[in-house]
């Protein structure tokens, strides 16, 4: 990681200077609308630093329906349920997530589910967006490598910030934490925002 991006961590006081200095403004997230756009991040994360998540299965699956489907949080309550008592049966990978989507959405047909469940296309839309969001420099952009692609857990990630910077542990654990709650909101955002202007698309 680029340690100077990341030691600009250690300069932020709040989380609102964080969020002024480094991001367009964008509006927090509720939980399903962290836990669905951490699943997206996971697929990303999978496909652009190659090594698997200790429960990306199942993430990617909740990730690949939820984009799918209109955004609400009783459907998402139920996408979670449905993945979780599945992963639970045993199901994995494709067979999980067809067995998912014929639960939730029986009048689709597989070969439908199968063309649309492009996984590697889901992590690509994630790719572009980040890109679009962050400056390379942008230490967000890096907690986010650091975290989902290279798999560091966030007390590492809080670690190196510490030992880069001389910031008590504790503080740059904090400043990590807002790192992701900021990632999450704004590539939520961002990404529901590409679905509406794409389906406005296809009306018109």
């Amino acid at each position: 990681m680029n340690n100077d991006a990341l030691a600009q961590l250690a300069q932020v006081m709040r989380k609102s200077d964080l969020k002024k200095r480094y991001l367009k403004p964008v509006r927090l997230i509720t939980p399903l609308q962290s836990a669905w756009v951490r699943c997206l991040l996971d697929v990303w994360g999978e496909k652009y630093g190659g090594s698997v998540g200790p429960d990306s299965g199942k993430s990617s699956v909740i990730g690949r329906l939820m984009i799918r489907k209109e955004w609400n949080d009783r459907e998402s309550e139920r996408i979670l349920e449905v993945v979780d008592n599945l992963h639970k049966q045993g199901y994995k990978g494709n067979e999980l997530f067809i067995k998912a989507q014929q639960l939730i959405n029986p009048q689709n047909s597989v070969s439908n589910l199968l063309d649309r469940a492009n996984e590697q296309e889901d992590a690509d839309i994630v790719e572009a967006v980040i890109c679009r969001l962050f400056e390379p420099a942008n230490p967000i952009r890096h907690v986010a490598i650091k975290y989902y692609c290279e798999r560091k857990c966030a007390q590492d990630i809080a670690y190196e910030l510490s030992r880069v910077t001389g910031i008590h542990p504790e503080n740059a654990k904090t400043r990590i934490k807002w790192c992701r709650q900021l990632l999450e909101a704004a590539v939520y955002h961002a990404i529901v925002a590409d679905i509406d202007a794409n389906k406005h698309q296809l009306a018109a």
